[in-house]
């Protein structure tokens, strides 16, 4: 697999350095997001001009772009608020074709409710799938929609259901398996046996990986700490997701200040 990280774990820089600090670190594919990682409001880059130079940019360091981050509540139940997110990240979807990113990535929206209540968040969270989904079909772009425990589309099986439900090819998944684990289920078999549930529900629909490491606070909250010093087991999850997955992007998030060279030595000695 490709070894990368989240631009803007370095914090807010302009295009050119940012793409030197990445690859100085060792990395070779990032995700960005222009409203986290460049100085200027994130408008700026947005016309095909400046999409192109930031496209030359990142190659020219040898840097891939996997994912172009766009963070929206798509599964907002109200409708002018997710209809606000659908046109938000449509325009991130026309933008990362001249881009030349392979996809655009977001979460959904944190759900606290009771079934019947995710029933309605899931029916606004389709709504917002098909509409750009169609958009990506018309613009030859990709949507890709994070499965997260604590958001609307919580489980495998329901990434599933809105990949059928959907039924277009350009929508796909971003796995993050530490965003489906729980203080239930940081045990290292039950870490693999989720993941094992991911690929059979979406292996086919995977566009990027995120790698990220931390453990549970005493009131259930993930707290993010270094590679190999929090709860996940990647060392054993890293080569099943080779088996399935090595064509692909893995994206360290949340790197610690002064620990991107360890940490993607790290990532490196996982995928040999």
């Amino acid at each position: 697999m490709v070894i990368g990280m989240r631009g803007h774990d370095f914090g807010r820089m302009q295009p050119e350095p940012l793409a030197r600090a990445i690859a100085d670190a060792g990395f070779r594919a990032t995700q960005l997001a222009f409203t986290k990682a460049f100085t200027d409001p994130a408008e700026r880059y947005m016309t095909p001009e400046a999409l192109r130079g930031i496209r030359e940019t990142f190659a020219g360091a040898g840097v891939a772009l996997p994912v172009m981050g766009c963070y929206v509540s798509a599964g907002d139940r109200d409708d002018a608020v997710r209809e606000d997110a659908a046109r938000r990240y449509i325009d991130c979807l026309r933008a990362s074709v001249s881009l030349g990113a392979g996809c655009v990535g977001t979460e959904t929206t944190n759900f606290s409710g009771d079934d019947a209540e995710r029933e309605d968040a899931y029916a606004g969270l389709l709504s917002f799938a098909r509409a750009v989904a169609k958009e990506a079909e018309a613009c030859g772009a990709i949507a890709a929609i994070e499965p997260v425990a604590l958001h609307t589309l919580n489980t495998p099986e329901m990434a599933r259901r809105l990949l059928d439900d959907v039924g277009s090819p350009n929508l796909r998944i971003i796995l993050d398996l530490a965003n489906l684990v729980t203080p239930q289920t940081t045990a290292p078999q039950a870490q693999a046996e989720m993941l094992e549930r991911c690929l059979s529900a979406f292996g086919d629909k995977i566009m990027a990986l995120h790698v990220k490491d931390g453990a549970f606070d005493a009131e259930g909250k993930w707290q993010n700490r270094p590679l190999e010093q929090g709860v996940m087991d990647w060392a054993h999850l890293f080569p099943r997701l080779r088996e399935r997955c090595d064509g692909l992007c893995a994206l360290r998030e949340g790197v610690y200040p002064g620990m991107a060279r360890e940490e993607c030595a790290i990532m490196h000695r996982w995928n040999v």
